[in-house]
């Protein structure tokens, strides 16, 4: 189940709108926050040391690998993407509490994969393989 919360004005998406296409394709204690580049460059530079925004970052909170997925996503609203890149922002992260990883080519196939996956599953459409 996840929660979801906008800390932006003019999001160009509602809080339950985007609930409604994420909530039953997550699993664990997931809270989504969507937000602007200026926030995502601040959490970015604190706990990661880069000094550049970034259109998502996750959180883990699980105490054990087991407890997967729990954790915050900050996702990147800037210039009203469409829904589907929003989408893939957050499952993207979500991936990452579930322990995906894109650190080499192979994983990152795989990851891509899995985003287009629940994506096309949010917005009920039809995966081309």
């Amino acid at each position: 189940m996840a929660d979801v919360s906008i800390i932006v004005e003019n999001a160009g998406f509602s809080a339950e709108e985007i609930k409604s296409l994420i909530d039953n394709l997550m699993e664990g204690c997931v809270e989504v926050v969507l937000t602007d580049p200026g926030y995502l460059r601040v959490l970015n530079r604190e706990y990661r040391h880069i000094d550049r925004a970034t259109d998502v970052l996750s959180f883990d909170l699980a105490l054990r690998e087991e407890d997967r997925p729990e954790g915050t996503i900050y996702a990147d609203v800037r210039l009203f993407p469409p829904m589907e890149a929003l989408l893939e922002r957050i499952f993207h992260g979500y991936l990452h509490l579930k322990g995906y990883s894109h650190s080499n080519e192979k994983d990152a196939g795989i990851m891509s994969r899995e985003v287009d996956s629940l994506v096309a599953a949010a917005l009920g459409k039809q995966v081309e393989n």
